[in-house]
């Protein structure tokens, strides 16, 4: 009897992680703007109202 034997290719592939591309992109945001002000953005006056 024959049998057939599955077989596959694997490939390692680098690929950006999420976390890593998380980072990346606050890190540019903060080189580009600054660091915030995280009390200053949970206080200040500009509000949105949301309509159902």
């Amino acid at each position: 009897t024959l049998h057939h034997t599955p077989i596959g290719v694997l490939r390692s592939v680098d690929r950006p992680v999420y976390d890593t591309q998380m980072t990346d992109q606050l890190d540019a945001a903060i080189e580009q703007n600054g660091k915030g002000d995280l009390a200053t953005m949970l206080t200040g006056g500009d509000t949105w109202t949301v309509a159902r």
